[in-house]
């Protein structure tokens, strides 16, 4: 055999062996099942604005949503404001700061948030630590009320 065809047959078989193995499927294709699910989220009662929260179960991927100046949420988990996979989940959440109103087009803005209004507890900021559990139901609901303490 000649040197090309030898170096097409090795490229054949590897292209072959990513295909089987799903390096080149589109991930985008295959859509979680979810159902509705948003609610408000507040420290001590107070609305908690601009934090990133993220419900986490095992074998889904995680839904995620960012309260706005009154507390209130809708999560996403295939796009913004899909739901969440039914089941329980445990609860974090990052401060992320207000949305940016006057993008320009093609220019990433790298400039840092203003500090939160209301710093919450380390321990928030992550699944492990947060001791925040929540369960969606099967049916969904747009009643989630969190406020951390």
């Amino acid at each position: 055999m000649s040197r090309v065809s030898v170096r097409g047959l090795l490229c054949a078989a590897l292209l072959c062996l990513l295909v089987a193995q799903g390096c080149f499927r589109n991930n985008g294709d295959v859509k979680e099942s979810t159902v509705s699910a948003s609610g408000v989220l507040t420290y001590q009662g107070k609305p908690l604005e601009y934090h990133q929260v993220y419900f986490s179960t095992e074998g889904h991927r995680p839904a995620t949503g960012v309260s706005d100046a009154d507390g209130k949420f809708s999560l996403g988990t295939n796009q913004q404001g899909d739901g969440a996979a039914p089941g329980t989940h445990k609860v974090f959440l990052v401060y992320v700061g207000p949305p940016n109103t006057n993008p320009e087009a093609g220019i990433t803005d790298f400039t840092p948030p203003p500090p939160p209004k209301v710093k919450i507890p380390q321990k928030y900021h992550r699944a492990e630590t947060s001791e925040l559990v929540v369960e969606i139901p099967k049916g969904g609901t747009s009643d989630l009320k969190i406020d951390l303490k």
